[in-house]
């Protein structure tokens, strides 16, 4: 039989995009392959459960195009899967055990809500959420530096956070040392002004085996801080030690960052954490209610979320602020009620929200009447690519969205098909009235969004 794996692999990689294609799929390595079985390795667990969840299906779709029968997919985990280990022999009888490693202190500065448990992923934050949950099993090992970005309240310090947590829990003779920018850049002043360069030193760069900095976007500008921070991000990614930072923009955005930092900070992952999606508000929602034993109705859940869509805080603190005032009132939260409550404040913020990709999507989809399962699928027909295009085009112009994250939106497509679509569609309106006016009516509707 030949390497149906492979084979596999081969066609899928240009639907997947070549990033999505190395996180999740290349570290895969094929122990043998039949008619009725495939093998795999997987260097963590972490990276099996994610491959069966999100990626299991799509190759077995794959594979149906190559074969009648499928084969069973087998996936065993090897921490190393290029060595076997090596035979374990006995100690002599007068050796004593080796003493295991004392567990460092918990971490200062970590909020025990913000855990793993208790952050709601979805479309908006799935790569951010996958990123940080591999760092949290494999500090040093993959995604270093891992930058999270994005607006404020989105769950970026609520990541960085359960980061911490869990490899202290998972790794507890690991040092784990979290703090913001602002303090960092305070801790050296501080050492600068006391001649205390030593301890500082000592901390950041022998005593460190996780950094995690919040907001690294505070230290632009500041030329000492920077370069201190340049020296303690080379010791520790020299040494193997894991560094995660978070901040409002890309690296490249940072007005005032030196470039030498800035291409460090792009040297591992850096993802993104944009607004949830109505599907995540309402989740987040709810696990809030249920947190803070609030009895909201599931219409209501949903109406209040299509409310408030700037980010997470707002979102809990609109229920907060509903739930309040229910109780001093003594009124039960209904939509009437919590329009009564929220007011103007969320009308306006529900006509200011940002434009997201999933919006153009289902614009686009509703006005050729196409699900937006085919917009994100591999059909070709006329009738589903031109509104794909158009999607796409739309995409990039009002949401400002990079090509590749938009492919990724598009069932992970390759940066170069929208690049390629973006194209197309700039340069066919120009002699296409009908395309041009079909474009400027969905833009005008996305725009207005009643």
């Amino acid at each position: 039989m030949t390497d149906i794996w492979t084979e596999a692999l081969r066609g899928l990689q240009p639907r997947l995009g070549r990033e999505t294609y190395d996180l999740w799929l290349r570290p895969l390595e094929l122990v043998a392959a039949d008619e009725a079985r495939v093998r795999l390795r997987a260097p963590s667990q972490f990276m099996k459960e994610w491959f069966e969840n999100h990626y299991l299906a799509a190759v077995l779709d794959e594979m149906r195009t190559r074969v009648e029968e499928l084969p069973t997919i087998e996936i065993e985990v090897v921490v190393d899967a290029g060595t076997e280990a090596a035979p374990v022999q006995a100690a002599p009888a007068q050796a004593p055990p080796p003493a295991s490693p004392s567990p460092a202190p918990a971490p200062a500065g970590l909020a025990d809500r913000y855990r793993f448990d208790t952050f709601i992923t979805g479309a908006s934050n799935e790569l951010a959420a996958s990123a940080a949950a591999a760092v949290a099993e494999e500090p040093g090992q993959r995604f270093n530096p891992l930058l999270l970005y994005g607006g404020v309240g989105l769950g970026k310090t609520h990541l960085l956070h359960a980061v911490g947590h869990a490899i202290h829990e998972n790794h507890p003779q690991l040092r784990v040392v979290y703090l913001s920018a602002e303090r960092f850049m305070n801790e050296f002043i501080s050492a600068v002004r006391y001649n205390q360069f030593d301890e500082f030193r000592q901390r950041y760069r022998e005593d460190c085996d996780v950094l995690l900095i919040d907001d690294i976007q505070f230290i632009a500008g500041r030329d000492r801080t920077m370069d201190e921070f340049f020296h303690v991000f080379n010791a520790l990614y020299e040494a193997g030690k894991q560094i995660m930072v978070t901040a409002d923009r890309t690296p490249s955005d940072m007005q005032g960052m030196e470039e030498r930092l800035t291409s460090r900070l792009n040297w591992g992952l850096v993802a993104d954490v944009k607004a949830p999606d109505l599907e995540t508000r309402v989740a987040i929602l709810r696990q809030k209610a249920e947190q803070d034993r609030i009895a909201i109705p599931d219409d209501v859940c949903v109406h209040l979320a299509t409310l408030v869509r700037s980010n997470v805080r707002e979102l809990e603190g609109a229920l907060v602020r509903v739930a309040t005032f229910a109780s001093l009132k003594g009124k039960p939260i209904t939509e009437a009620f919590v329009r009564e409550v929220l007011g103007e404040t969320a009308e306006a913020e529900r006509r200011n929200a940002p434009i997201t990709v999933e919006a153009v999507q289902k614009a686009v989809a509703q006005y050729f009447s196409v699900r937006i399962a085919d917009l994100k699928g591999q059909r070709r027909h006329k009738g589903i690519a031109r509104p794909r295009m158009i999607a796409m085009y739309l995409s990039r112009e009002l949401t400002g969205a990079s090509f590749p994250e938009i492919g990724l939106r598009f069932g992970g497509k390759d940066h170069s098909t929208v690049i390629n679509a973006c194209r197309r569609m700039s340069s066919i309106q120009e002699d296409d009235p009908e395309l041009r006016a079909t474009i400027h009516q969905l833009r005008a509707q996305l725009i207005a969004r009643p």
